[in-house]
C-alpha cells in the first residue's frame, strides 16, 4: 500500500511558500486574479502575456504589494516561446511547480461563416497551448523529481453548447479530455493535473456592449441569477494548486452558478 500522507494543520492547506507558479494569460481576467491569489499564498508567480505594457503594469501591482512576481512576455502557441517561458520561471525563482494554464479566445462564429484559418486560429490557442505549456512544464517538474500541479482552464461551455461557438465549445472540451489523459499519464511522476470549468465571467475581456448584452441574457438561465467573477474561479485554481486538494487529480470543477443546470 502506498504511504499515506499526514494531515495538514489548517494553516498549511493553502500555504505555497518555496512553490515557483506560471499563470499564462496572467496579465488580465480569471489570469491575473489567479496570479494574484496564488501569490497571496506564498508562491513566486511568473506572468506570462502577449502584452508587455499591460504584464508589467499587473506585475508591478504585485510586487508593490510585498508579493512575489516577474513578467515574461510568451505566445503559447509558439513552441519557442513556451520552452523560454518556463526557461525563464527557473532562471529567475529557481524552480516551477505549477502552471495554470489560463490563456485563450472566446471567439463568436457560426460554421456557416467560419474558414478554416478561423478555427485553426481557435484550436491553436485553446488547445495547442494548453499542450505545449502542459508538455514543457512537465518536463521540468519530471526533471526536479518532487511532482507538480497543472491546472487548466476550460469551461462550462465544454458540456453546454452555445449558438455561434462551434470552435471554442470544441477546443474546452478538448481541454477537459486532454486534462484527464494528462492527470493518467503524469501520475507516476506525482504531478495532478486538474481543470476548472468557469460560466459567464466578468473579465476584460467581454466587456464589449455586444459581450456585455450577451452575457446579460443569459442571467436568467443562471440558478445564482448573476454573472461570475475572475476572484472566484481564481479561488478554485488555488484549492486545485495547493495541498488542500491533495487527493484529487483528473477532475473538472464547474463553476457556473447553476448554468449548466438550466
Amino acid at each position: 500500500m502506498a504511504q499515506e500522507l499526514k494531515a495538514l494543520a489548517f494553516k498549511e492547506l493553502f500555504d505555497l511558500k518555496n512553490k515557483a507558479v506560471i499563470v499564462t494569460g496572467g496579465a488580465s481576467g480569471i489570469g491575473f486574479a489567479s496570479a494574484r491569489r496564488l501569490a497571496e499564498a506564498g508562491a513566486a508567480v511568473v506572468i506570462a502575456d502577449l502584452v508587455p505594457d499591460i504584464g508589467k503594469k499587473k506585475t508591478r501591482e504585485l510586487t508593490d504589494s510585498g508579493l512575489k512576481a516577474a513578467f515574461v512576455k510568451c505566445d503559447v502557441t509558439r513552441e519557442p516561446e513556451v520552452a523560454g517561458m518556463v526557461d525563464f520561471a527557473v532562471k529567475t525563482f529557481g524552480r516551477l511547480d505549477i502552471i495554470v494554464n489560463n490563456a485563450g479566445a472566446y471567439p463568436k462564429r457560426v460554421i456557416t461563416e467560419m474558414d478554416t484559418k478561423f478555427w485553426d486560429k481557435v484550436m491553436d490557442l485553446n488547445m495547442k497551448g494548453v499542450y505545449l505549456c502542459s508538455y514543457y512544464a512537465s518536463q521540468r517538474m519530471i526533471k526536479q523529481g518532487q511532482g507538480g500541479s497543472i491546472v487548466n482552464i476550460a469551461s462550462a461551455s465544454a458540456f453546454h453548447p452555445t449558438l455561434g461557438f462551434t470552435a471554442y465549445d470544441s477546443s474546452k472540451s478538448g481541454v477537459w479530455m486532454f486534462t484527464r489523459t494528462l492527470a493518467a499519464e503524469l501520475a507516476p511522476h506525482k504531478i495532478w493535473v486538474n481543470s476548472v470549468s468557469p460560466g459567464p465571467i466578468h473579465t476584460e475581456g467581454t466587456s464589449s456592449p455586444e459581450d456585455v448584452a450577451f452575457n446579460q441574457s443569459r442571467v436568467n438561465r443562471i440558478l445564482m441569477q448573476r454573472i461570475g467573477r475572475p476572484d472566484e474561479i481564481a479561488n478554485i485554481v488555488l484549492f486545485l494548486a495547493s495541498p488542500a486538494s491533495s487527493f484529487i487529480t483528473g477532475s473538472d470543477i464547474v463553476a457556473d452558478g447553476g448554468w449548466s443546470l438550466t
